[in-house]
């Protein structure tokens, strides 16, 4: 009987940690999407022969290189870039993921680039409000955005109507 117990205990957290994994996986993967599906409702000043999306401190693995393979946004084939520090960001950027793990050289990021025509994505908490331009965020297991339209003005990128509608827009933080 304490064998059978035992077994059962150890099922249980196998399934438990399995459905986490599995959970885990899915907002990446939804997040990756998410910056393609969103670029097509947003429009850059400046025009480039390719769509780069940058990636600092990659952490996707390779599921972004595996969503974007042989695709395009706006006509236009995707560059994916990863780099580790931000001084390494292509002058083509269009999209910066930015990850939570940088949440505390936050500032620094956004200042270094607050005039490059960028639009800045992350999942890190109240980014809208830090002057980032789009965060993704989970409530009840469901992916929801938040933009900051203030800044993406600033940014001189233009939303379309029908992105603004899904959205919550939130004003920046004093």
């Amino acid at each position: 009987m304490r064998l059978y117990l035992v077994i059962i205990r150890s099922i249980l957290i196998f399934l438990l940690s399995v459905n986490s994994l599995f959970a885990y996986q899915s907002e990446d993967a939804l997040k990756v999407a998410v910056m393609g599906k969103i670029a097509k409702y947003i429009s850059w000043p400046n025009e480039t022969s390719s769509f780069t999306i940058t990636i600092l401190d990659n952490p996707f693995g390779k599921k972004v290189d595996i969503a974007y393979k042989g695709k395009k946004i706006d006509g236009k084939k995707i560059k994916i870039i990863y780099i580790n520090n931000i001084k390494d960001l292509p002058q083509d950027t269009k999209i910066l993921y930015i990850p939570k793990k940088d949440s505390y050289k936050l500032t620094t990021i956004l200042q270094s680039i607050s005039s490059k025509n960028i639009l800045t994505i992350s999942d890190i908490r109240g980014f809208a409000q830090k002057k980032g331009i789009l965060q993704l965020y989970f409530l009840s297991r469901k992916l929801r955005l938040k933009i900051n339209l203030g800044v993406a003005k600033k940014n001189d990128l233009q939303i379309r109507s029908v992105l603004l509608r899904i959205v919550k827009i939130v004003k920046d933080e004093s």
